[in-house]
């Protein structure tokens, strides 16, 4: 048993509560301790009894003296005083942190140096690249162009062929398988060499051919064969140009 007197002392658990002793043991009333002031009675001199929860407390003694109520107007001053103090604290921490946001901004300022445009003199203009020039194959030009004129004399031979047989209704069809092959001659790529006879070859291949499309139209037997010599003769000169070709 314990010979300290039952009455409030500072709770061995929370320094900021008293905590009510019932002469044999810690009881679970307890009170804020505000603001400390001198205690008038001993503190009790024994060694600390079991904390809360480390052992049931029993129930609190018949008649045990409630805390004064001066306690309470003591915890309420103290809580408005520690309230002015953390208020007075966060405004110079606030203060504080404004001042050092400024020093670092001020201090991570740095000189913008600027860069001076070149001179029209200092500009160097790239110069356009060289246009690709494309190599026709000659051998192929001479080729197609050759299959073609031959086409074109078979056409011619049909043609002769109708007149002979009285057909005047199939020129209509020769003639325009002239005219289909007239139009792949000029789709052809030309070499560099006869770029501008050739042209002037086919210009004359057609001309021939509109001559016999006129002669076609007066269904006169000599006329359209006389007709179909003149563009024949007109497809060997072009071939001689195509043979030229390199």
């Amino acid at each position: 048993m314990s010979n300290v007197a039952a009455g409030w002392y500072p709770s061995p658990e929370d320094p900021t509560q008293n905590r009510f002793w019932d002469g044999g043991r810690w009881t679970e009333h307890v009170a804020p301790i505000a603001v400390p002031e001198p205690v008038t009675a001993a503190a009790p001199q024994f060694s600390p009894p079991p904390a809360p929860g480390a052992a049931a407390f029993s129930a609190p003694a018949p008649g045990a003296p409630k805390p004064p109520a001066s306690s309470k107007r003591k915890w309420l001053i103290g809580g408005a005083i520690a309230a002015g103090v953390i208020v007075v604290g966060s405004v110079g921490a606030a203060i504080g942190s404004g001042g050092r946001s400024e020093t670092a901004s001020e201090a991570s300022t740095a000189p913008v140096v600027s860069v001076p445009s070149p001179t029209p003199e200092e500009v160097v203009e790239t110069p356009p690249p060289a246009p690709v020039v494309e190599t026709v194959d000659a051998v192929g030009f001479r080729a197609q162009a050759g299959s073609h004129l031959d086409d074109m004399l078979k056409d011619l031979d049909d043609i002769v062929t109708t007149v002979n047989e009285d057909g005047f209704w199939r020129l209509l069809s020769n003639s325009g398988e002239l005219a289909f092959n007239q139009g792949q001659l000029q789709a052809l790529d030309v070499p560099e060499n006869v770029a501008a006879t050739w042209p002037a070859s086919l210009a004359a291949l057609e001309a021939t051919q509109d001559s016999l499309t006129d002669a076609i139209g007066t269904q006169d037997g000599p006329t359209i064969l006389a007709a179909v010599e003149i563009v024949r003769a007109q497809v060997e000169a072009s071939r001689g140009v195509a043979n030229t070709a390199q």
